[in-house]
C-alpha cells in the first residue's frame, strides 16, 4: 500500500542512499527529505505523513525536538555505530525503533521490513486505543443510561429529568452548550420545543430573569427559522461544524454565545418526536457517528418520555391508557421471555415472603414441582420442602457453612434471626453446586437468583490444584519465578523473598533486567542477550553478578521464554533464576587448585605453560624479548632433612612472597614443585644484548633479595638460589623447550658453584641432546643384551691368578666399544644401574659357575663393583642370594667391591645388608680405598675383608714420599685389621716391588693385564 515517508537527516549522501532504499515501483512509497528541523516542520503542518526517519542531531535541533512535531506518527531514530545507549533512551521517550548507521550501508536493506513493522505495532497500537476508548465510551453510555433510568422511573419532574439527560450528554460529547426539551404541538400541529435543561451560558439579568419565570414549565423555543427549528421541523438530525456559512442559522438570542459547531438531535418514541436535543460548541465539531452513538440513550429517553407522559394522560385520555397498557404487556412479556432464557434460576419475593415470581429454570435447578410454585407459596414452605426432601442434608451439610443458620431460620419462618448472606454455594443431591444470590428492592421483598457453578467450580479448583503443581515445581526447580511485560519491565515476582539470595523485591517492579541497580554483566553480554529479547528467543542460564544489602556479591543464572497471547501477539517473558553462588564458589575454587600451587597461591606448573605461551606470542607480536627464569634453592633438600618439611614449607612461601616483590605485574612468578620456581619476565629490550642486561637486573635483584635471612618460627634460616635464563622473542621454539633450556642453565649455574647466574648456552643444549640420545641408547642396548664383561686379573706375590675383576662394557652397534665413564654417570643419574647392575651380576655368577667347571679356574674368585643405588635398594640382599641360586655359582667366590662414600649414609643398614651375604661365604672389598671420607672407627665395624689401594696412590709410590706413606699405611692398617689389600694400577715392576716389599701380597694392573674377554684371561 502507498506509504509516505519523510526523512531528516542533513547527510545528502546518506539520505540518498535512504530514498534508494525505500522509493521502489513494488513498494509504491514517496519519501519526503528535510535537511532541518524547521523544514520538517513546514513539512508536517502541510500533509499527513505515515512515518518519519530522523537522525540523532541536526544543525537546527535534536531528534527529541521531532518527537514535539509528532501527534501520533510512528517515527525511528538513525543512530551511529556506539550510540546504541542515546537509542534505547530514544525509545523510553517515544521512538517507536532505531537503526545503526554502518559505513557500508547494510542498515538500509532491511530498512522497509522495519518501517513496515513499526507502522503494523502502531496501527495495533491506534485501533486497541481506539477500541478501548469506544469501550469506555459505551460503558459511560451505559451508566447514563442507567442513571437516566433512574431518574426517570423516580418520577422526577421533568426539570430535573431533562437535567439529568443534559449533564450526561454533555458529559459524552465534551460540549460547551446544550439544552433538552419536550416536544410538543401547537394547536395547528406545528412543533415547538419546551427546554427544561439548559446549560448556564451567563446570559444577561433580563434573559436570566426570563428563564427563571419559564424555568417550572420550560421556555418556549419555536422559531423554525434556526437550525434548532430545522431539527423540529424534519424530525431528524441536524448537524452543522460551520454555523457560520449556514444558510438556517439566523443567529442566536441576545448574550448567547457565537455558535461555532452545532448538533440537533431528535428523540423519537412510538414513531412520535418527543423530545430535542441540542448541542453546540464541541470542539472537534460533530458527526454522525456521534449522532448514531448517542441513539440508545436518546432512544431510552424517549421511551421513559413517552411513558411518563402514558402516566401522566392515563387519568386524561383513555386511549392513552391502553396504550400505556399494551407497552406494559409488551415488556412484561419481553421480560418473561428474557427470564425463560437465562441460564439463572430467578426468583422474586415479596415484602411477606411469598415468591410471586419465578422462571422454569428455577425449577429446574432446585428439582421443584411446579404446582408447588403456582399457589404463589412462602418461602418457608419451599424451604420446608426440601429440607424434607432432604435437599440440604443432614443438619443443613450442603449449604455452606456462613450459610446454614440462615436457611434454618428461613425453614423455621423464625423473624429477626441471622442476616441474610449475600452471596452463598450450596449443593443439591445430584452433586451441583449453586451459587444463591439475594438482592433487596427498594419496595420491598428480594430477588434471588441460582447459577449452577459446578463447572466454574471445577475449572477453579483445577486451576487451583495446577497453581499449587506449579508453585511446588518452581520452589523445587529454583530458586523463584518471574515475569516481564513486552517492553521487558518486570511485572511479577514469586519464590523465596529473601533479598540477601540475590532475588528481586517489589521495588524493582517496572525495570528492565539491565536497569536493576546492582546488576554486573559484561557490556558484550548485555547486548547478546537484549538481541535475543528482541527475537523473541528462549534463553538459558543467563549468568549475571547481583549485590546483597551488605555488600556481598552473589551470582544468578536465570531462563526464560517468551509469552505470546492467543493471537500470536508477543507479550513479554517469563522464567525461572536460581542462585548459583555456591556453585560459582566451587568453580572458582576448582580453577585455584587446577591453575594454582595450594603452598605458594602462585600459578602451577600447568598455568605457568599457558602464560609462557600466551608471552611468546605477544613478543613475537610486539617484536621484544622475554626471558624465563629458572631458579632451584641450594641445598634445601637439607634444611627438610634438619628442619623438617613443615619448616621448609614455610620457608617456601616466604620465598614466593619475595620473588612476587622483585618482579612487576605485568610478569608471572610460577612454582613448579618442590624448590623449583620459574620467572616469566616480558616488554623486554627488543635488543637481545640489551634484554639480556634486563633479564641479568631482575635475576640479580632475586639473588640479593634471597641472600637475606629468612625468620621461620623464630629461627633464621639462610638458603641460596642458581638461576638459570633463557631468553625468547618468539614463539618458535616450544614452551617445553624453553623451560628445558632454562632448567639445563640453571644446573650450569649449580655446576658453577651455586647462589649464581647462568644464561643458557647451545652447547648447553647439544650436550642435553647428546645425554638424552645415549640414554635411549642405554635402554635399547639392556633389552638387546648389548652391555658384556672384561676380566682384569687379580695375582698374588708369585704372579698366579687368583681372579679377576670384573669391568662391565657396550658394544654399541653404531659406536663400537663405548668406555663406561660414559654411560656409568648417566645410568647412575637416571637410575639405569639398577638393570645395568642385574646384569652385569648375571654375567659374573654365570662366569663363576664357568670357572668352578675346570680344576685350572676352580678357585678363582670374581670381584663386581657395587653402586650406592644398587646397594640401598631394599632387596638387593634378595637379588644377590637369587642370582647365585640361579647360576649355581659359590658365594665364596664372590666378592663385592663397595666405595667409601656409600659408608656415610645409614651406616647401620650396611652393616646389615653385609652381614647377611657374608654369613653365605660371600666376601666384600672396599674399593678405592683412601680418596673418601669414611670414618676410620666405621672401618673397624663394617664386615669386610678386603681393602684395594685405588690406582692414585700407585701411580707416584716411587716418587712421591706422600702417596708412598699413604699406600705404606693402608697396608698396615688393613694388617693390623686383620684384612687383604690389593693394590690397583700396578704398571711397573718397581712399584710391584715396592708394595711387595712393604706387605703388599695381591696385585691388579696392566702390569699384569689389561682388562679384555673372559677368554683372554682363561689363557694366562
Amino acid at each position: 500500500m502507498p506509504i509516505s515517508v519523510l526523512l531528516i537527516d542533513g547527510d545528502t549522501v546518506h539520505a540518498q542512499s535512504v530514498v534508494h532504499a525505500l522509493v521502489d515501483p513494488w513498494l509504491d512509497w514517496t519519501v519526503e527529505v528535510a535537511p532541518t528541523l524547521a523544514q520538517a516542520r513546514r513539512i508536517l503542518a502541510r500533509e499527513q505523513t505515515d512515518v518519519v526517519l530522523t537522525v540523532r542531531s541536526m544543525v537546527d535541533g535534536t531528534a527529541f525536538d521531532v518527537l514535539e512535531l509528532l501527534d501520533e506518527v510512528p517515527a525511528l531514530i538513525i543512530v551511529l555505530p556506539g550510540e546504541e545507549v542515546q537509542a534505547a533512551q530514544a525509545m523510553r521517550h517515544g521512538f517507536s525503533d532505531f537503526l545503526v548507521q554502518t559505513p557500508q550501508r547494510d542498515h538500509l536493506l532491511a530498512l522497509p521490513a522495519q518501517i513496515e513493522a513499526v507502522l503494523e505495532r502502531s496501527t495495533g497500537a491506534r485501533a486497541r486505543q481506539t477500541a478501548e476508548a469506544m469501550l469506555a465510551r459505551q460503558h459511560r453510555l451505559l451508566q447514563a443510561i442507567s442513571r437516566v433510568q433512574a431518574i426517570f422511573i423516580a418520577k422526577t419532574s421533568p426539570r430535573a429529568a431533562f437535567d439529568a439527560v443534559l449533564q450526561e450528554l454533555m458529559a459524552l460529547t465534551g460540549s460547551a452548550f446544550g439544552l433538552v426539551g419536550q416536544v410538543q404541538r401547537t394547536s395547528e400541529g406545528q412543533p415547538l420545543l419546551r427546554v427544561h435543561a439548559m446549560t448556564d451560558i451567563s446570559w444577561d439579568a433580563a434573559s436570566r430573569a426570563h428563564y427563571a419565570e419559564h424555568a417550572q414549565e420550560g421556555m418556549v423555543f419555536d422559531n423554525p427559522h434556526t437550525l434548532l427549528g430545522a431539527a423540529l421541523r424534519t424530525g431528524e438530525a441536524v448537524i452543522c461544524n460551520n454555523p457560520a456559512a449556514d444558510p438556517r442559522s439566523t443567529g442566536v438570542p441576545r448574550g448567547h454565545p457565537v455558535l461555532k459547531t452545532y448538533m440537533g438531535l431528535p428523540i423519537h418514541a412510538a414513531g412520535e418526536l418527543v423530545a430535542m436535543v441540542g448541542l453546540a460548541n464541541r470542539p472537534d465539531g460533530y458527526s454522525q457517528a456521534e449522532a448514531q452513538f448517542l441513539q440508545p440513550l436518546l432512544n431510552t429517553v424517549g421511551q421513559l418520555e413517552l411513558a411518563r407522559r402514558a402516566e401522566l394522560a392515563r387519568s386524561e385520555v383513555e386511549s392513552r391508557l391502553a396504550h400505556a397498557s399494551a407497552l406494559l404487556t409488551e415488556k412484561t412479556r419481553a421480560l418473561e421471555v428474557t427470564l425463560a432464557s437465562v441460564s439463572q434460576g430467578i426468583t422474586n419475593v415479596d415484602a411477606s415472603g411469598r415468591i410471586r415470581l419465578y422462571n422454569r429454570r428455577y425449577l429446574e435447578l432446585l428439582d421443584l414441582p411446579e404446582a408447588l410454585l403456582a399457589t404463589q407459596p412462602s418461602v418457608e414452605d419451599v424451604v420446608r420442602f426440601q429440607t424434607e426432601r432432604g435437599d440440604f442434608g443432614p443438619d443443613f451439610k450442603l449449604i455452606e457453612s456462613p450459610a446454614r443458620a440462615y436457611v434454618a431460620s428461613e425453614q423455621a419462618g423464625r423473624a429477626g434471626g441471622p442476616a441474610m448472606p449475600e452471596t452463598y454455594i450450596r449443593k443439591t443431591r445430584e452433586g451441583r453446586y449453586l451459587e444463591v444470590r439475594t438482592r433487596l428492592v427498594e419496595a420491598g421483598g428480594r430477588v434471588r437468583t441460582f447459577a449452577d457453578v459446578t463447572d466454574y467450580l471445577g475449572t477453579l479448583q483445577a486451576l487451583r490444584e495446577s497453581e499449587a503443581r506449579w508453585r511446588s515445581l518452581t520452589h523445587l526447580s529454583s530458586d523463584w519465578y518471574w515475569e516481564q511485560d513486552a517492553d521487558f519491565r518486570f511485572v511479577r515476582f514469586d519464590g523465596s523473598a529473601e533479598r540477601d539470595r540475590g532475588i528481586p523485591d517489589e521495588t524493582q517492579y517496572g525495570l528492565t533486567r539491565w536497569e536493576l541497580p546492582d546488576a554486573v554483566v559484561e557490556p558484550g553480554q548485555w547486548s547478546k542477550h537484549r538481541q535475543q529479547l528482541q527475537a523473541h528467543e528462549v534463553f538459558h542460564d543467563f549468568e549475571m553478578q547481583r549485590t546483597t544489602s551488605d555488600g556481598t556479591p552473589i551470582w544468578v543464572s536465570i531462563s526464560g521464554e517468551p509469552i505470546f497471547d492467543a493471537e500470536g501477539r508477543f507479550t513479554g517473558y517469563r522464567g525461572i533464576a536460581r542462585n548459583i553462588t555456591e556453585r560459582k564458589k566451587a568453580e572458582a575454587e576448582i580453577q585455584r587448585l587446577a591453575f594454582y600451587d595450594e603452598l605458594t597461591a602462585l600459578p602451577n606448573r600447568r598455568l605457568l605453560l599457558e602464560r609462557l605461551e600466551h608471552a611468546t606470542l605477544g613478543c613475537a607480536r610486539e617484536a621484544c624479548h622475554g626471558a624465563l627464569l629458572f631458579l632451584d634453592l641450594d641445598n634445601f633438600k637439607s634444611i627438610n632433612d634438619t628442619l623438617g618439611h613443615e619448616m621448609g614449607d614455610r620457608l617456601l612461601v616466604q620465598v614466593a612472597e619475595r620473588l612476587r616483590a622483585c618482579v612487576r605485574a605485568m610478569d608471572t612468578v610460577a612454582r613448579l614443585g618442590g624448590d623449583e620456581f620459574v620467572v616469566i619476565l616480558q616488554q623486554l629490550h627488543s635488543v637481545e644484548p640489551e634484554a639480556a642486561v634486563e633479564a641479568e637486573a631482575v635475576a640479580q635483584k632475586i639473588i640479593a633479595s634471597l641472600n637475606g635471612p629468612f625468620q621461620v618460627d623464630h629461627r633464621e634460616i639462610h638458603s641460596t638460589p642458581s638461576i638459570g635464563i633463557a631468553l625468547f622473542r618468539d614463539a618458535q621454539q616450544p614452551v617445553h623447550e624453553l623451560l628445558q633450556r632454562a632448567d639445563l642453565a640453571m644446573y650450569q649455574a649449580k655446576a658453577q658453584g651455586r647462589n649464581t647466574l647462568c644464561f643458557f648456552d647451545p652447547a648447553m643444549q647439544a650436550a642435553a641432546s647428546a645425554r638424552s640420545a645415549l640414554e635411549g641408547d642405554i635402554r635399547q642396548g639392556l633389552q638387546r643384551d648389548e652391555f658384556l664383561l672384561h676380566y682384569q686379573p687379580v695375582v698374588n706375590a708369585a704372579g698366579d691368578v687368583l681372579g679377576a675383576e670384573a669391568l662391565v662394557r657396550w658394544m654399541h652397534p653404531q659406536r663400537g666399544m663405548v668406555s663406561p665413564g660414559e654411560f656409568i654417570p648417566l645410568a647412575e643419574q637416571t637410575g639405569l644401574i639398577l638393570p645395568l647392575g642385574r646384569r652385569v651380576m648375571r654375567l659374573a655368577c654365570a662366569q663363576l659357575a664357568q670357572w668352578a667347571a675346570m680344576p685350572h679356574t676352580a678357585g678363582w674368585s670374581v670381584a663386581v663393583n657395587v653402586s650406592a643405588q644398587e646397594f640401598r635398594h631394599p632387596h638387593f640382599v634378595q637379588q644377590v642370594l637369587d642370582t647365585l641360586r640361579e647360576s649355581g655359582a659359590s658365594p665364596r667366590r664372590l666378592k663385592l667391591e663397595l666405595t667409601e662414600s656409600l659408608m656415610l649414609h645409614d651406616v647401620e643398614d650396611s652393616i646389615l645388608k653385609m652381614q647377611a651375604l657374608r654369613t653365605l661365604g660371600v666376601g666384600f672389598s672396599l674399593d678405592d680405598f683412601g680418596t673418601g671420607y669414611s670414618s676410620l672407627g666405621y672401618l673397624k665395624r663394617l664386615p669386610l675383608d678386603q681393602l684395594k689401594i685405588d690406582q692414585s696412590f700407585v701411580r707416584d709410590v716411587l716418587t712421591d714420599p706422600n702417596d708412598a706413606a699413604i699406600a705404606c699405611t693402608i697396608i698396615t692398617l688393613a694388617s693390623s685389621l686383620g684384612l687383604d689389600v690389593v693394590a690397583e694400577g700396578v704398571e711397573t715392576e718397581g712399584q710391584r716391588a715396592f708394595l711387595l716389599r712393604n706387605g703388599c701380597q695381591q696385585f691388579q694392573g696392566y702390569l699384569f693385564g689389561r682388562p679384555g674377554v673372559v677368554d683372554l684371561l682363561s689363557n694366562m
